[in-house]
């Protein structure tokens, strides 16, 4: 998954979680954290071919109409 990518869902991701100040990869690291209860490190430390594993179901609705 491409860094463009991972912004897109990271967009995505931060409108629908109401992360106010957060975009892109910074948002998903955050969602990540959240939902596994992961420290930001160890999020942090993750490739990016887990990052595209965990994050499959975000990558089609990031990439079309989310509404």
């Amino acid at each position: 998954m491409s860094e463009t990518k991972f912004e897109l869902i990271g967009n995505h991701i931060a409108v629908k979680q109401g992360y106010v100040g957060l975009a892109g990869k910074e948002a998903v690291f955050r969602y990540l954290v959240d939902k596994y209860n992961w420290l930001p490190d160890h999020v942090r430390s993750l490739s990016n071919d887990d990052l595209h594993m965990l994050l499959a179901g975000y990558e089609e609705k990031a990439t079309t109409d989310w509404n």
